[in-house]
């Protein structure tokens, strides 16, 4: 019996190269698990060499737009974007890159009953301590994200066995409403300073 080999959508709302731990981490994944697909959203430019480690790589058209004002519309527009793929590849599971960004809120909010997985890197949950936007689209997105063996919020599990890094996302609801706690000062940036997500 032949079985349909699993499609697995994943990205980052960066160039498609192997510039950080999660696009490095995908990139040596993905290759090495026997009958899967791999479709890979990025931003040009494209590493043409890291096209060939994905089955499809699909640029992002776009256009990026930092938070601030206009954010909530490009999220909405990348939304529609991304909606748009999904409703063509059909895929079996979801692979948020970069969790509380603009790209993981759209795989969130098109997933459907598409299984949703992501990891949580130091950059996005140092943003969601320190700004109350990024904070709301990585509980946003973790909402989405199925645990199926909830941990206790006082021993998160990490990838290297250190508290804070890399650590899988949880829904607030399996975490608990402080899971990710706001400090005092945390403020939204000004739209100068605001990095793109």
């Amino acid at each position: 019996m032949t079985m349909k080999p699993l499609t697995i959508l994943t990205g980052s709302n960066r160039a498609a190269e192997p510039s950080s731990g999660s696009l490095i981490l995908v990139n040596d994944l993905y290759p090495a698990m026997p009958d899967t697909r791999t479709i890979y959203l990025g931003r040009r430019p494209v590493d043409q060499e890291w096209r060939s480690a994905f089955d499809r790589l699909v640029p992002i058209s776009t256009k990026k737009r930092p938070l601030g004002p206009g954010f909530d519309a490009y999220v909405d527009e990348l939304t529609q974007e991304v909606g748009a793929l999904i409703e063509q590849v059909r895929p079996d599971a979801i692979h948020a890159q970069n969790v509380g960004f603009a790209l993981s809120l759209a795989f969130s909010r098109t997933a459907g009953t598409i299984p949703m997985i992501s990891i949580a890197h130091g950059p996005e949950v140092m943003g969601a301590e320190r700004n109350t936007t990024e904070h709301a689209a990585m509980l946003e997105v973790a909402a989405q994200v199925p645990r199926s063996s909830p941990r206790p919020p006082s021993s998160p599990t990490t990838s290297t066995g250190s508290p804070g890094t890399g650590s899988p996302t949880a829904s607030p609801s399996s975490r608990g409403a402080s899971a990710w706690p706001m400090p005092r000062h945390a403020t939204s940036r000004s739209p100068g300073s605001a990095p793109c997500l």
